[in-house]
């Protein structure tokens, strides 16, 4: 859980602003490289930036795209989502939301950094803070308490500046109401599919069109800086057998993760019951839950819960008292109501539905949990895991060491681990069996010849490294990559040629031939979308923008768009065939959800808006570069 918190604590706010809008950072457009100053990534308002924190930044977000993807993340991916440009600016962003934070006059009192960090359940025995429990977590995690509680106190102070900022944003019901449209509404597009591929084999470009295809387009086909290397790898999967868990140990890792292996059994709640005949109809109960959500919307915005009760609620024995129902153990009012009820925070309000009627509940207060059932059983497997690692660390430690006297097979072959080699790596390359790793590349680059690395951490292990070979960024001859740059050209040519057949059709339907005419005069099957929202996109791809854009800009008087549309390699041509508006009953029965949800995306465009402005002030200066 600390691993967690430490990862996950950094730049939470950027993440609130990149969940619906790109956050974009030009790395050239605010200051230039400078190789005098290898160890400083960026300067902004005097304030520097170290290189360590931007490799740490950038290896975190690789790390974390890895985990989404099952590690089946590929160079072209890495470009394309541009993580070295985005872990710059989180952290650029970071610095002049301190920096805002200061001239804003904010500040975390003593007394809120002490609340906030005795609510973590790692650091509480019993359901209370225990300091010495907090200094011997902190210890096992190789943190000092000066340490972590700065790092808190700043983390509060950035809550606090995005908190000022974002609390302006306010939301209209006609602004929903457009809201609501946007989201709901929905198109159909029949559509044509016009691939460079038809073309490809028809183009074969002379040599003379090649060597100024070279010339013209040298960045193409430049190399980056790569090295080859010798390395160890030593993989926690390994070490399993070498781990002896005691009872203590077990113990010691479910109180330090309590929040994850216990769950609330004693609870102090308030309710509101809506009641519905034995035999209620879908009609009866859509007309109830509507009323539920109508006073979940009122208590949300802040009218008395118990207030609420008194007027609404159905159930005799609480409705005098406000709804109040005391001390509630996990069982008493069904499986329904518990499910709600128990997983609730505290403060927060929720929905059961159940035989008997609808239940609006309000969590108070837990008053007792218990531990998950089997939870010792949950804990092993990832303790020995965390174990394992550790002894897997400790080999790559004594590999480090030994391989300033001996060659890596003979380390390898002492160890007991194989000794392997990679082929010529850039930053973005892949190593085979390890896949992206930009940690284990940038450790490589690093590197002269019979140099060791320092052991380098993985998600499949910890790995050291020894220098074979570093080739410099270069652009190889043309006599040497024709056959690529050929190809190349060949690709742009076949594109081109798509462009313009695209271009034709799409002319031939704005002056009015047959839509299936023209599809089939071209040889070309007609497909259809079916409906899709805005945020589904077309072909269920939100990526599509382009596409997505121009459908719902289409209708019956302006059936196709201006041009053909370019998306995943191919050129497509859409036709209107249908618009569905949204329900407007749907409206009212989601209107505090749509609200929430609208609330929020202003309040990413306001912080985006104003860390904009922000950044558009700052002197800020950035000293590495943006491409390998």
């Amino acid at each position: 859980m600390l691993k967690w918190l430490r990862k996950s604590t950094r730049s939470w706010f950027i993440y609130l602003a990149i969940g619906a809008i790109v956050v974009v950072f030009i790395f050239f457009g605010v200051g230039s490289y400078s190789a005098s100053r290898s160890q400083e990534a960026a300067e902004v308002n005097g304030v520097i930036i170290p290189m360590t924190e931007f490799n740490r930044q950038y290896n975190e977000l690789v790390k974390k795209y890895q985990e989404k993807t099952g590690g089946e993340v590929t160079p072209e991916m890495i470009k394309s989502m541009r993580l070295k440009e985005m872990a710059l600016s989180q952290l650029v962003e970071e610095a002049l939301l301190l920096q805002a934070g200061e001239r804003l006059g904010l500040e975390v009192s003593d007394g809120e950094l002490r609340q906030h960090i005795q609510s973590y359940p790692f650091f509480q025995q019993d359901g209370k803070f225990d300091e010495k429990r907090y200094l011997a977590v902190l210890s096992r995690h190789r943190l000092s308490p000066q340490g972590f509680e700065t790092q808190e106190r700043q983390q509060l102070l950035l809550r606090k500046v995005v908190e000022e900022v974002t609390s302006f944003a306010k939301v209209s019901d006609a602004e929903l109401q457009e809201f609501f449209r946007m989201a709901k509404e929905e198109v159909d597009v029949n559509y044509l599919e016009v691939s460079p591929e038809k073309f490809l084999a028809r183009e074969n470009p002379a040599d003379d069109a090649v060597a100024r295809y070279y010339q013209e387009n040298e960045a193409e086909f430049r190399l980056p800086d790569r090295a080859r290397v010798n390395y160890l790898i030593f993989r926690p999967k390994d070490f399993l057998d070498r781990v002896k868990l005691t009872p203590t140990a077990v113990e010691d890792y479910l109180k330090e993760h309590q929040d994850e292996f216990t769950r609330p059994l004693v609870i102090r709640a308030q309710q509101i019951l809506l009641t519905l005949p034995p035999k209620a109809t879908d009609a009866q109960r859509r007309q109830t839950t509507q009323k539920a959500q109508e006073l979940i919307g009122k208590a949300r915005a802040g009218e008395d819960f118990a207030g609420l009760a008194r007027a609404h609620s159905q159930d005799p024995a609480s409705r005098e008292k406000g709804g109040e129902l005391g001390l509630v153990r996990r069982g008493q009012n069904g499986a329904e109501w518990d499910k709600v009820a128990f997983g609730l925070k505290p403060g927060t309000i929720g929905l059961a539905s159940t035989d008997k009627g609808i239940y609006l509940i309000k969590l108070e207060e837990i008053k007792e949990t218990e531990p998950l059932p089997d939870a010792a059983k949950q804990v092993e497997p990832r303790l020995k895991e965390e174990q394992a690692r550790e002894l897997a660390k400790d080999a790559a430690q004594k590999a480090r060491g030994e391989l300033s006297g001996s060659s890596v097979a003979q380390v390898a072959q002492k160890l007991g681990v194989p000794s392997q080699e990679t082929p010529l790596i850039a930053l973005s390359g892949t190593v085979s069996g390890l896949g992206m790793q930009p940690a284990f590349n940038q450790a490589a680059l690093s590197l002269k010849p019979q140099e060791i690395s320092k052991v380098v951490e993985l998600p499949q292990g910890f790995a050291v490294l020894k220098g074979l070979e570093h080739q410099a960024a270069h652009l190889p001859p043309l006599a040497q990559i024709k056959d690529q740059v050929k190809a190349a050209l060949k690709k742009n040519l076949a594109r081109k040629q798509a462009e313009q057949e695209a271009t034709r059709l799409l002319g031939e339907l704005r002056q009015g031939k047959p839509w299936g005419q023209v599809a089939a005069a071209a040889g070309l099957p007609v497909k259809n979308s079916g409906f899709f929202t805005r945020f589904q996109g077309f072909l269920g791809q939100r990526q599509a923008e382009s596409i997505n854009g121009a459908a719902f800009q289409l209708s019956r008087q302006n059936p196709y768009p201006e041009k053909p549309l370019w998306f995943q390699n191919q050129y497509y041509l859409l036709a209107f065939k249908a618009r569905r508006e949204p329900d407007a009953q749907k409206f009212q029965k989601e209107r505090d959800l749509m609200q929430a949800q609208f609330l929020n995306q202003k309040q990413q465009l306001l912080f985006a808006s104003w860390l904009d402005g922000e950044r558009r002030r700052a002197k800020i200066q950035v000293f590495v570069k943006a491409q390998d």
